[in-house]
């Protein structure tokens, strides 16, 4: 039963910070996904595509709602099994391990990098198709004047996908599962095991280096640093992931790297960053409160 208040605590706490941020991961797939030899965005930064879309779009239609189903939907199962299961992994492994180290020794935190990881790839296998479609319909996401996208990446094309359910089917009739729907499921594993490894390791281990008593100001400040950690660990795999989510292959991944350079792979950085950051500022001090609400030791 406290596994199951666990993920219970987790999955809604998640998928109301994701949803909230909704914006930040649209521009940071615009930003992933533009091609920069023909530029849809004047101004390739954060705050340029924002205000260009909203001002093409609209706050709403351009920023706030792409994707959003998939978004919730899978936030809510992923976000139950990466963070609603970590702690009961985490301290099953240190029993096991039988180690009597202090609470940040490197094999503690090790355990809880381990247990992270594990957990995140758990949720990313169960989620990649709805990870897929949310991908889909972010890049796809424009004005549309009968039929035809105005705006957006892909402007003058037909509209292709205008619900979560017709995306999946779309993509499963014309692509398949494996070249479709499970596309980039590889790099969407590790790239969630990598984060959570990177973000639930450093969230834990900054309120125990705190010797704080728990509360919102801790779990504020811990979520915070933990979010933009982890971001900038996985800022690299996160590239490779939407450009692989929405057709792309290696031999159009290396292509990019020989014509951008590394720095390709850390494009749409600062949104991905302040995403992160926030969703983890929102996401954990909720989570937190849940846990305590149904009975629950915190993280």
């Amino acid at each position: 039963m406290s596994v199951a208040r666990e993920m219970m605590a987790a999955g809604p706490g998640c998928a109301l910070a994701n949803g909230v941020l909704n914006a930040f991961e649209t521009t940071k797939v615009k930003l992933q996904l533009q091609d920069s030899t023909r530029p849809v965005y004047r101004c390739s930064t954060m705050m340029g595509v924002m205000q260009q879309v909203v001002r093409e779009e609209g706050l709403v239609r351009g920023l706030l709602t792409p994707g959003l189903s998939a978004s919730l939907t899978r936030s809510c199962i992923y976000g139950g099994y990466r963070v609603g299961l970590y702690s009961t992994i985490r301290d099953n492994l240190l029993f096991l391990s039988d180690n009597g180290g202090t609470s940040c020794s490197s094999h503690v935190v090790g355990v809880r990098i381990a247990s992270g990881m594990v957990t995140g790839g758990i949720g990313a296998m169960l989620t990649c198709p709805l990870d897929c479609i949310r991908t889909r319909m972010q890049a796809e996401a424009g004005k549309v004047t009968n039929g035809i996208l105005e705006t957006g990446l892909r402007r003058g094309h037909p509209v292709r996908y205008t619900s979560m359910l017709t995306t999946f089917v779309s993509i499963v009739e014309k692509e398949g599962w494996a070249r479709g729907i499970y596309r980039g499921a590889t790099v969407t594993v590790a790239r969630a095991s990598l984060l959570n490894g990177a973000q639930l390791a450093s969230y834990d281990t900054l309120k125990k280096l705190s010797n704080q008593e728990e509360g919102p100001m801790l779990h504020f400040l811990c979520a915070l640093a933990s979010g933009v950690i982890a971001q900038t660990v996985v800022m690299p795999i996160d590239t490779i992931k939407s450009s692989m989510m929405v057709g792309n292959n290696w031999n159009n991944i290396w292509q990019n790297l020989r014509v951008n350079g590394p720095v390709w792979l850390y494009r749409g950085y600062l949104p991905a960053c302040a995403g992160q950051g926030l969703i983890m500022v929102l996401q954990m001090p909720l989570i937190e409160e849940f846990r305590r609400l149904l009975g629950v030791a915190a993280i």
